[in-house]
Formats: structure tokens, sequence, C-alpha cells
């Protein structure tokens, strides 16, 4: 079992247990079984603006109740430039910026979009070994 216990979750895990039909926890039921999960402000917000119908909001906010939502704090734009030449979007950057600030541990299974960060990723797979 990884020594980490605290995660920030990108948007793809959350995306992925809401189509989740397998048997077995998905990738991020495995992760709130062993740890506590966080999400920023941001993720939620693209979660609530994919969801199409009143029925598909209800259940993203039902979802991210069980998270905790991190906001951002405007001295997180002071640390935005150390990343931005290392990911694509500011969003990605203040995604950084929340994880090193808060000492978390970046769970996402798209890996290569943080891997020039210098920060600690884990993907689903990860958390099954």
């Amino acid at each position: 079992m990884l020594k980490f216990k605290e995660y920030l979750v990108e948007t793809d895990i959350f995306v992925k247990h809401l189509k989740h039909r397998g048997r077995g926890l998905s990738g991020l039921e495995l992760a709130m079984s062993t740890a506590l999960c966080f999400t920023t402000v941001l993720n939620a917000a693209e979660l609530i603006d994919a969801a199409n119908t009143e029925e598909e909001r209800e259940i993203v906010i039902s979802l991210l109740s069980a998270v905790k939502i991190l906001g951002l704090h405007q001295r997180y734009s002071l640390y935005v430039n150390e990343f931005s030449n290392k990911v694509v979007s500011i969003r990605d950057s203040l995604f950084c910026v929340v994880a090193k600030i808060n000492k978390l541990v970046i769970l996402t299974d798209d890996i290569r979009k943080y891997k020039k960060t210098g920060l600690k990723i884990i993907t689903t797979r990860d958390l099954r070994e």
C-alpha cells in the first residue's frame, strides 16, 4: 500500500467513476476507501458544467459532496509561473499549485498531463497494486 493518504483528484477520475459499470470498486471508490480525497473548485465546476440534465447535475453534486473541495486562494496565483511552462493551461498550473501548497499527491490516469511538474502523481492502477 502507498504511504500517501491524501490525494488531489483530477476530473478524469470522477468521469471514469460516473461511467463505471464494471465489477469491483471504481478507481475513485478505491482511493476514497484508503485516503482522504480532495479536488478543486475548478474540477467541481467542470463536472457540473458537463452535466446535461438536472438528474446528471444532482448525481455530480452528490458525488462532489463525498470529497473535500478546495477553493483557490489569491496567493496561489503567485506560484502559477512555476508550472506554466510544464503544463498546457493556466487551469492545470493552478491545479499543480494547489497540489504543491497543500502537499497532496495528484491522482489522475492521464499522467502525461503532469509528468514535467516534478509533483508526485499516481494512477488508479497504482492504487490497485
